[in-house]
């Protein structure tokens, strides 16, 4: 199963062979374990801790970093809503270390 382990694995590679001028991070909800989509098995916790591992992570390389937010097929607009202020709460606590 997908988790946030493989983005730590391979973002850094990424990284040093592309060197990108800017970042443009798609935060998506659909890995979440209730999306109608996706199914695979991250909670909220762990979209917050993908999104802010990438976040803190491109800000102590001093890559500039923009993130939207994408994916996300749950019919509960609510909980779905939810999911995708959870990248606004990560990048809010990265901007405060």
């Amino acid at each position: 199963m997908w988790t946030t382990w493989h983005v730590k694995e391979h973002l850094p590679w990424i990284l040093d062979t592309f060197r990108p001028d800017l970042v443009i991070y798609d935060a998506g909800v659909d890995p979440h374990l209730k999306d109608d989509l996706g199914k695979l098995n991250l909670t909220d916790q762990g979209l917050f801790d993908r999104d802010y591992w990438v976040m803190d992570y491109m800000v102590k390389r001093g890559y500039p970093c923009s993130t939207v937010i994408g994916g996300g097929y749950s019919k509960d607009i609510d909980e779905l809503a939810l999911r995708h202020s959870i990248v606004h709460r990560a990048a809010t606590k990265v901007s405060q270390l």
